[in-house]
């Protein structure tokens, strides 16, 4: 499916067309109509509403009142599975499940998959062929090459995704067997310790500590900093609303795919206050860089790191000060299910790995052991 410019009577036109077999017929269709308002930013957003149609009712409907454009039919593919490549089943993803199902971010890292690993091995093999051995072989490849665990199983995850897309599309006959994904053993969060994320945020210059306190006091992720704005505070009820995250420079859902409040600590309240009595429109961020714009990805980690330099503190992810705050909430007594839903975790088992380094709870139940024995 694609988005495009066509010169239609002399004039530049967006373009939407999407190839797809219709539910209800059997039939391959091809659906193409001039995006309904005529800028890149809203003909995209246009493809994923009708996407997501697709999605749902497996074929797309009229717009009342407005004629869509012609539906061609579509010449079926060969009949032949051996013709159906790897290349093109990662194609048909990137076209699909990729829009629909992915988060940008792990659209991302699905490409990094795509180019690095599969497609320099797989692509003009035909998709039928992809069974365990050869991919036993690829994990065995990939662990001479000396790649973790965790970057197997992502590389062999996206592969499984392409796979089960192409089989849900009727161009593989059925799922292959395959090696069991690389187990990844649990890793025991490490965050930075209340004196030294102090001394970051006494250090920080004004625009960057807004940005950091964020992190340290409310756990908002880098992508949910930039996507926070004024809309989004109250300060009469001293919450913050986490509604949308911004990644390279796209607006998108958070991660975890639900808003979330989050009362203020007393210093971020401050603040917010401090910040909001300047001008400002409810949709300005509320962590503006110096330029008084959104942040940039690396932009914002190079002001961090900038402050990690400047305390004489080694390099870090800004993440860890998500890390902090997450392991603060659970050693002041904090349950699971509440840090789950400050944090936004989509799963209480990832919320779980932070307990591990309650290393102050740990220590008071084996003093109580020791007492009581």
């Amino acid at each position: 499916m694609t988005v495009r410019k066509k010169t239609r009577r002399g004039k530049l036109r967006w373009i939407i067309e999407i190839p797809y077999r219709d539910r209800r017929t059997g039939k391959r269709v091809r659906f193409r109509r001039d995006a309904q308002v005529q800028t890149s930013q809203a003909a995209h957003s246009e493809e994923r509403r009708l996407i997501a149609q697709l999605e749902e009712l497996g074929y797309i409907p009229a717009v009342p009142g407005q004629q869509d454009g012609p539906v061609e039919p579509v010449a079926p593919p060969p009949a032949s599975p051996q013709s159906f490549t790897f290349r093109e089943a990662v194609e048909l993803f990137r076209a699909t499940k990729a829009i629909t199902k992915l988060k940008r971010t792990t659209r991302r890292s699905y490409e990094v998959s795509f180019e690095s690993e599969l497609l320099p091995r797989f692509a003009d093999m035909p998709a039928a062929e992809v069974d365990f051995v050869k991919v036993t072989k690829l994990d065995a490849d990939l662990v001479k090459a000396g790649l973790e665990p965790s970057s197997r199983r992502n590389i062999q995850v996206a592969l499984r995704s392409v796979l089960r897309c192409a089989v849900e599309a009727g161009q593989l006959a059925a799922m292959p067997k395959l090696p069991k994904l690389p187990k990844v053993g649990q890793k025991v969060v490490q965050p930075p310790s209340v004196e030294d994320v102090e001394l970051v945020l006494g250090l920080a210059y004004s625009a960057a500590r807004m940005a950091l306190t964020l992190a340290a006091d409310a756990g908002l992720r880098a992508g949910e900093i930039r996507g926070l704005r004024w809309m989004d505070v109250d300060l009469d009820a001293g919450l913050l609303i986490v509604r949308q995250t911004i990644y390279g420079g796209e607006v998108d859902t958070p991660k975890s795919g639900h808003e979330r409040t989050l009362p203020l600590t007393t210093r971020l309240a401050r603040m917010l206050r401090e910040a909001a009595a300047k001008p400002h429109e409810p949709t300005d961020p509320v962590s503006p860089s110096s330029r008084g714009t959104v942040w940039g990805e690396s932009s914002l980690l190079h002001a961090f790191q900038r402050v990690l330099a400047k305390a004489k503190l080694p390099k870090s992810r800004l993440h860890d000060l998500r890390h902090f705050f997450v392991t603060r909430c659970f050693r002041i007594g904090a349950d699971a299910p509440t840090v789950q839903a400050l944090a936004g975790h989509q799963h209480l088992s990832v919320t779980q790995r932070y307990a591990h380094t309650n290393e102050v709870a740990k220590r008071g139940v084996i003093e109580r052991l020791s007492l009581a024995s």
